[in-house]
């Protein structure tokens, strides 16, 4: 179907949304969201999916740079589902994050007595040690953008050396296969590289994807909690945030859908894996309780949600002091921390943090220290 020229705009992109968009306006006042642009890039866009008072657009044509742009590392940019941001200097990333995360909690009316600590990244490129490639014959590379069509590549920008040194053997295994197929490249601690074919999202178990960031979300969580009685890691996965802090508790519970289908090598016995949704865990150990206890909240991407007053209710009966709410998405982050410190006022916000995981991407990690 022909495209109407009526929708077709040219624009001044003004600013940049946390979401990943440039932002422009309309002379009527109607807001444009245009990915792939930087404030001051002079566009012309086609507008698509809109209302009265916002809209997108897709970006036909950049007719003045601005003066921000830096030039994208990968050829696949703008093409590849994965970075949206590699056409921005990491400073104006970085910003935009953390002026995104105090939006979303001047939106619910949240604060904090201390300022943020704000932690990006050191390592911008070559840091990812997963990634999840898609292959048929003699094509390898990333799904498109909201599609299911491969872009082909030899390379990843922002994946680990080592990832890219094995790139060409996994295209060569790949190539003899009579389908379609998926494999993810991982880098494990020690610097070496596996490759899993065709199995479920991270059957590996789930690991963060930048090593360095990681150990600064552990060391955050590590110095907001006082060792004592008990430790609850909810939505704990296999226990990223609450195995370094073992020896610091008498017991350590570590609560989700998912978890480690062994017992992981070295463990003590005190540190205990439930595969249970939390809320109906939390809700089995009613009656007991562990004074001077602490929580870490790292739930998925929509966050507690209605779930959200009963979790807080039973952490304080379960003798929780102090809890790390841990979020991926700053608003349903935001709308946790409001239903936490204002259900019943249970929970004091004491400090935060935003931390970058996913540079050259919208993506960013926000953690708050509550107390009861």
């Amino acid at each position: 179907m022909p495209h109407d020229d009526s929708d077709v705009r040219i624009l001044q992109v003004t600013d940049l949304a946390r979401g990943g968009a440039g932002v422009a306006r309309e002379e009527s006042g109607r807001v444009i969201f245009i990915p792939f642009t930087a404030p001051g890039d002079r566009v012309r866009v086609r507008l698509g999916k809109a209302d009265k008072r916002y809209a997108e657009a897709e970006l036909l044509e950049v007719l003045k740079p601005s003066p921000l742009r830096v030039a994208p590392r990968c050829p696949a940019f703008q093409k590849c589902g994965g970075c949206q941001w590699q056409h921005l200097p990491y400073e104006l990333q970085w910003a935009t994050k953390v002026k995104g995360v105090k939006h979303a909690l001047d939106r619910v009316g949240v604060g904090f007595p201390e300022p943020f600590a704000e932690l990006p990244a050191q390592r911008i490129w070559e840091y990812r040690n997963r990634v999840q490639l898609r292959g048929f014959k003699e094509e390898l590379g990333f799904y498109a953008a909201r599609s299911h069509e491969v872009v082909a590549l030899d390379r990843c920008e922002i994946a680990r050396p080592e990832i890219n040194d094995a790139w060409a053997r996994a295209k060569a295994e790949g190539a003899s296969l009579p389908k379609p197929y998926k494999v993810e490249l991982e880098v494990d601690d020690g610097g070496k590289t596996r490759m899993l074919w065709n199995a479920r999202h991270a059957a590996g178990g789930f690991r963060q994807v930048h090593d360095e960031q990681n150990e600064k979300l552990q060391r955050l969580v590590a110095d907001a909690l006082p060792s004592g009685t008990a430790l609850f890691d909810l939505f704990g996965g296999a226990g990223n945030l609450s195995r370094p802090l073992v020896d610091r508790f008498a017991e350590v519970h570590c609560v989700d859908l998912s978890v480690p289908a062994g017992r992981p090598a070295g463990l003590p016995e005190h540190f205990r894996f439930h595969a249970s949704p939390v809320l109906r865990w939390l809700q089995s150990q009613k009656g007991r309780r562990w004074e001077g206890a602490a929580a870490i909240l790292d739930p998925p991407r929509e966050g507690l949600a209605a779930d959200a007053r009963a979790i807080s209710s039973a952490l304080a009966d379960l003798g929780v002091r102090r809890l790390v709410l841990v979020g991926c998405d700053p608003d349903s982050w935001a709308r946790d921390l409001s239903r936490l410190t204002r259900d019943g006022e249970l929970w004091l916000p004491r400090r935060a943090a935003v931390l970058d995981l996913f540079p050259h991407t919208p993506h960013v990690e926000s953690i708050a220290v509550l107390e009861r």
